[in-house]
């Protein structure tokens, strides 16, 4: 029984309360699930463009939109829906759905059941007064039929569908069927007559497909845009929706008829025998000759996979044999491909050769017609050989006979030289496996068709491969398929030159050689497992094929490019024994060579404590290259764990007894992230053996400290965080090192005072009480000339000279970063080498003039003198000197996290920070920037701006 339902907008529904749209009537028969999932969301409707936009309240005006799709169960739903100008309420438009659904096998008498699809009756209105239970029908109500049809020609002439476009859209509808592309057609006809016309239309193309189409093909004979919907495979579309560039439907076939252009429909070309039979039976208005085909086509498809039903190359192939079966044999030439595969197709079922008697002989003939060419010296066409291929599947017997054929035809293509014939005849050899062993195992017995096809062939097959792992599987792939090629002297040669190649694509790195040798020793395990005789064959090729890599790695290799990612994967290094072996087998001295270095670095950076001991093999040429190469891995990670590496990259001679500790220590300053790597340093020395005597450091070693620090670290002794964590912890001989560095980094004047600790003391007294007792004085003196404006300097102040080695004054800039409630701010800080000139400045305004002109006058200063006499601690030795280590000077107590300003590398920085004792900052009183090579004018005085002392205080 045929089941109903109605869709509308209402004040209720079945399945909702409220008012909305719902199902408003259905048959009993129908799932409340079925409806809901399947049934609602193809119940909608969009009003056309064209009308909406005009405001159309006509109902009809408004096109009908009518569906059909068949369900995966067999059954069919047919469906319409049309506009509807006001719903229930009399204030909005709404739309009226009315469904039937067909069970599997219902309504179906003859083929020509699509004219009742086309014709079916449907409500246009329901009164949900009259209930919700409508009754089940036996039959499909359909419209009265004229009494004079239109012809299919007719049909499309209206329509201006000429041939091509005809046999796009046949072709298009067809595809769409058996996949998952869909057909959106639009006509050009007015919106109402649009579903009319695409139902005309819709018959003409039922009346060509044949019969398996009609049991698969949904439509939609209108909607406003192109959707994809499950099961539908034709849509039927407003003039103007199918713009181009649209990407939802890019890969999908257009027919925008009203503007002359189809997309993704190109057949030029291409041989289409049905859309040619199918035009011509519509040129000649013979549907009985159509319909005798379509029987034919069932009849041949019988027993075969469902899909062939459906796919169009079936009929290509079944109406070429239709038409040579009603006598036209010129047809076999012309479309030999579809008479072939189509004798082939149809020849596929579980004993079609014994009950297709007919087809099976007409196919020998063809194959016996195609042999006697070939003796003839042609080369036949890619898709006979495809259908003896397949025919070899159908019918092994014949096995000698078709590997004959095969051996010929790759022999005329070889001496024609046609390659690409050549790679396809090999190709569809090899994709039948009983057909490819017959075949190669037929060439391994005889050694020219060895030569001639075996060869050549495998040079391709493996040379292809990409990359190593791939080539070496491919070999034993065909080893073990004819194990006689592992005792053959061309297939050795053949893997040697493809694997060497495969490795000079990579250019033999490393990585790349490692991995080649664990897959060379996999196989050989593999193959060692057996007892054939091949089995040794294979293990002496792939051993064979090792030493070949090993030995033409150390020609290629270029070990300054090595990387520690590199060698850390070089696994095969680990196989010492064979390693050795390989060594007394090589010849080449720079392959000896390589290898030792190669061998030498693996054990300095694998091996966890390695020494000096692996350089014992070396001579003192190769040894310095090794230790360059390793200079150059460890520059990326001085960490305290590599040490004990680094130094053995410094060693100086063979003998290994000494170390060139100045480039070592310039090593570590290059390559180290920061000084505190280095201190960690100088504290594991002390308990290396190569760094200590009986009583204290190596001298040569001792001395390299303390030029490192001359040359790099000036200021190190200066910093409080360093003293306490790398120098106050220090050994005794270490600290005995750093009180020599820093006695030597210290000023003349600090040397005296550490000579004449207790004459400096006494001094410092008496210049503290001569300075306060000066500073009164000049106080009282010069108030008279601060009224005038006058700024009092120290008498006799030179101007500084950028290029004077020792001026007598310096001045830098100096940031202060901002804290809780205070702001940043910039100061000027001046050094002295004198108390008295230190005593006597108090600027009460300054000028700063910048490198272009521009001069700043700042008035509002804030002065802090300092002229204290300071001296540097010197770095303590024993508990006696250790409590006098807290700083004396103003730089030692600057750790509260402000970081001194700093001015652009241009600025002069020739001068010692230790021979100006003494400070007079003068804070501007607000954050400035101040340029470098500045000038700083107080009253007559000129001074240049001078770079901040590095010295991190």
């Amino acid at each position: 029984m045929i089941q109903q339902q109605m869709y509308a907008r209402e004040r209720s529904g079945i399945f909702r309360t409220t008012e909305g749209y719902d199902t408003i009537a259905k048959s009993s028969g129908l799932d409340p699930s079925f409806i809901k999932k399947v049934l609602h969301p193809l119940c909608v409707y969009d009003a056309p463009e064209e009308l909406a936009v005009s405001g159309e309240k006509d109902e009809a005006a408004y096109p009908e939109s009518m569906h059909l799709l068949h369900m995966d169960n067999g059954d069919i739903l047919l469906g319409r829906s049309i506009y509807q100008a006001t719903d229930f309420t009399g204030l909005r438009s709404a739309f009226f759905t009315h469904n039937y659904l067909i069970p599997g096998g219902a309504d179906k008498k003859s083929s020509n059941d699509y004219r009742n699809w086309l014709q079916a009756s449907f409500e246009s209105s329901y009164n949900i007064v009259n209930g919700t239970v409508i009754p089940e029908l036996k039959s499909l109500p359909v419209q009265p039929s004229r009494s004079v049809q239109p012809t299919h020609r007719s049909i499309l002439s209206l329509l201006n569908i000429d041939e091509k476009r005809f046999k796009q859209l046949l072709y298009a509808v067809m595809a769409a069927v058996g996949g998952k592309k869909k057909v959106y057609v639009s006509l050009d006809v007015p919106i109402k007559q649009l579903p009319i016309m695409a139902k005309q239309l819709l018959s003409v193309l039922y009346g060509s497909l044949p019969y398996a189409y009609h049991d698969k093909l949904g439509f939609i004979t209108y909607s406003k845009e192109p959707l994809s919907r499950k099961s539908i495979h034709i849509t039927f579309v407003e003039r103007g929706s199918l713009r181009a560039g649209d990407r939802s439907i890019e890969k999908d076939y257009t027919f925008d008829l009203a503007n002359d252009r189809i997309m993704n429909v190109d057949l030029n070309g291409m041989d289409q025998p049905y859309l040619d039979f199918a035009w011509e039976q519509l040129e000649l208005e013979q549907p009985d000759r159509a319909d005798r085909f379509f029987q034919f086509a069932e009849l041949m498809l019988a027993g075969m996979e469902p899909e062939r039903a459906i796919t169009a190359a079936s009929y290509h192939e079944l109406c070429v044999l239709f038409q040579i079966e009603e006598g036209n044999e010129s047809l076999y030439e012309a479309h030999k491909t579809t008479v072939l595969r189509g004798l082939l197709e149809y020849l596929q079922p579980a004993g079609a050769l014994e009950s297709k008697i007919r087809l099976n002989d007409l196919f020998l003939s063809r194959f016996d017609y195609e042999y006697d060419q070939l003796r003839l010296g042609r080369v036949p066409e890619n898709f006979i050989i495809d259908t003896i291929q397949k025919y070899y599947r159908l019918d092994p017997y014949s096995e000698n006979k078709i590997v004959a054929f095969f051996i010929l035809a790759l022999n005329n293509v070889m001496k024609q030289k046609k390659q690409d014939a050549t790679v396809y005849f090999y190709k569809a050899i090899e994709s039948s496996e009983a057909l490819s062993k017959a075949f190669f195992s037929k060439l391994m017995t005889d050694s020219r068709l060895i030569e001639s096809l075996f060869i050549p062939f495998l040079e391709k097959k493996l040379g292809a491969a990409v990359g190593v792992q791939s080539l070496l599987q491919l070999i034993e792939q065909w080893g073990s398929k004819h194990s006689q090629l592992f005792g053959n002297s061309q297939f050795h040669t053949l893997a040697h030159k493809l694997l060497m190649d495969k490795l000079r694509y990579e250019g033999y790195s490393i990585t790349a050689v490692s991995k080649t040798f664990k897959e060379l020793r996999r196989l050989e395990g593999g193959a060692s497992s057996g007892m054939k005789p091949s089995s040794y064959e294979a293990v002496n090729l792939y051993q064979d094929l090792e030493f070949s890599v090993y030995r033409t790695m150390l020609l290629e290799l270029n070990l300054d490019r090595l990387t520690l990612d590199e060698l850390s994967q070089a696994d095969f290094l680990g196989f010492k024994d064979q390693l050795q072996r390989w060594q007394t087998e090589i010849k080449d001295p720079r392959q000896k060579s390589v290898a030792l270095k190669l061998v030498t670095l693996n054990e300095w950076f694998a091996d966890p404590e390695p020494t000096a001991d692996i350089f014992s093999r070396l001579s003192q040429v190769e040894m310095d290259h090794v230790q360059q190469v390793g200079r150059q891995l460890l520059s990326g990670q001085v960490e305290f764990v590599d040490f004990n590496r680094i130094v053995l990259a410094f060693i100086r001679s063979s003998d290994m007894q000494t170390i060139d500790f100045a480039q070592l220590l310039d090593y570590l300053q290059k390559n180290a992230e920061n000084k505190e790597t280095i201190y960690r340093f100088f504290q594991w020395s002390e308990n290396h053996p190569d760094f200590r005597k009986s009583r204290g450091f190596v001298p040569a070693y001792s001395s390299a400290i303390v030029s490192y620090f001359k040359k790099y670290d000036r200021s190190a002794f200066k910093k409080r965080t360093y003293r306490k964590q790398y120098f106050d912890k220090a050994g005794s001989a270490l600290k005995a090192v750093y009180k020599q560095a820093n006695h030597e980094l210290s000023s003349s004047l600090m040397k005296f005072f550490r000579r004449n600790r207790k004459k400096a003391m006494i001094a410092s007294t008496l210049g503290i009480v001569i300075i306060v007792a000066a500073g009164i004085m000049l106080s009282l003196n010069d108030k008279g000339e601060s009224a005038k404006g006058e700024v009092p300097v120290p008498e006799g102040q030179p101007t500084i000279d950028v290029s004077s080695p020792a001026p007598s004054t310096i001045v830098y800039v100096e940031q202060t970063a901002a804290s809780a409630g205070i702001e940043a701010t910039t100061s000027l800080v001046f050094l002295f080498k004198d108390v008295t000139t230190c005593g006597k400045f108090s600027p009460t305004s300054l000028i700063v003039e910048s490198p272009e002109g521009e001069a700043v006058t700042y008035t509002e200063l804030e002065l802090l003198p300092t002229c204290l006499i300071s001296l540097e601690p010197p770095v303590p030795t024993d508990s006696n000197v250790e409590a006098d280590t807290e700083d004396k000077t103003p730089e030692a107590d600057n750790d509260s996290g402000v970081e001194a300003g700093t001015t652009p590398e241009s600025m002069n920085s020739n001068y010692d920070p230790t021979d100006y004792p003494f400070e007079y900052k003068v804070n501007l009183g607000k954050q400035v920037d101040i340029a470098a090579n500045s000038i700083v004018r107080i009253g007559e005085e000129t001074y240049q701006l001078f770079e901040a002392p590095n010295d991190e205080q």
